[in-house]
């Protein structure tokens, strides 16, 4: 996942700076959860300052996230996530502050009522352009862990951070090692007009495509797996049904051959008349099958 180069637009490669060779990471929704975990953990124990983390939660949390899933995590990939899961939070949080906005609790993404009010609202925020079809199913995790930091204003990003931090989050998920622009010589003046490209547009979308993908995927697989556990549990209780309706024939002196078959398949599909059966004196149960059963 690391690389010392990384290619320029002329197709040449140029030496990567120390923001650049931070060791980039792929999270999947998992790992996600196993992370919000920890640091709720890490919160409870105190060991988040004001608006950030301490270095011991940071670590500790690389740590089991890396014995549980068998990976190679670092404190700084950590922090980038927990940044990246902020700056998500500051931006869908003022998105749906807005008239016509909601979030959709089920498909985890923003609703927009008023296409229009939407048009105009990115003209003025366009790194919201990337959410409007963007899945994020652990929206509530996020909520928990960063409410109360942009409430207090501890640990915001400006809008120049988001850029940044969007575009790692970019290279983070396809593995792509490269860098748009120089955030180090800009001036805050020229920052303010820093505006994501036509590309990184185009980035961005494709980015939430993947992620709708992959969350439909995981609901498919989860859907998948709950009705087969279903379907094995009515297989079994089938089962258990009918080795019951045998036993109880059993003890019916002579009732066998043809007879008993079919008393098998009525019984075992009219679980009232069954019980009806069971609660009869042995002497009155073949009886009662021959008057009822059709």
């Amino acid at each position: 996942m690391e690389s010392s180069n990384v290619k320029n637009k002329s197709g040449g490669k140029r030496k990567m700076s120390s923001e650049d060779t931070r060791s980039y990471f792929a999270w999947n929704l998992e790992m996600e959860r196993v992370l919000a975990d920890v640091l709720r953990d890490q919160r409870n124990l105190g060991n988040k300052g004001d608006g950030n983390w301490k270095a011991v939660a940071y670590s500790t949390a690389a740590q089991i996230l890396s014995k549980r899933f068998g990976v190679h995590l670092m404190a700084d990939n950590v922090k980038n996530r927990f940044k990246l899961w902020r700056t998500w939070y500051g931006i869908v949080s003022d998105i749906l502050s807005q008239s016509g906005f909601d979030w959709d609790s089920t498909k985890y993404m923003i609703t927009v009522e008023n296409e229009i009010a939407w048009n105009e609202y990115v003209k003025s925020h366009e790194e919201a352009k990337r959410f409007r079809f963007k899945v994020i199913p652990n929206w509530d995790d996020i909520v928990d862990l960063c409410a109360k930091d942009r409430a207090t204003g501890l640990g915001a990003e400006n809008a120049l951070d988001a850029d940044d931090i969007m575009s790692k989050e970019t290279n983070e998920e396809e593995a792509i090692h490269s860098v748009s622009f120089d955030l180090e010589g800009s001036s805050s003046a020229t920052r303010k007009n820093i505006r994501p490209s036509k590309s990184g547009e185009k980035e961005g979308m494709i980015s939430s495509m993947k992620e709708v993908a992959e969350s439909l995927k995981e609901f498919v697989e989860v859907t998948k797996k709950k009705m087969e556990n279903k379907k094995k549990m009515e297989i079994k209780e089938a089962q258990e049904v009918v080795h019951e309706v045998v036993s109880e024939l059993d003890n019916i002196p002579n009732f066998n051959g043809a007879l008993r078959h079919r008393a098998i398949d009525w019984l075992t599909e009219n679980p009232i008349k069954f019980a009806i059966i069971k609660a009869l004196p042995l002497d009155e149960k073949e009886d009662y099958i021959l008057s009822f059963m059709p």
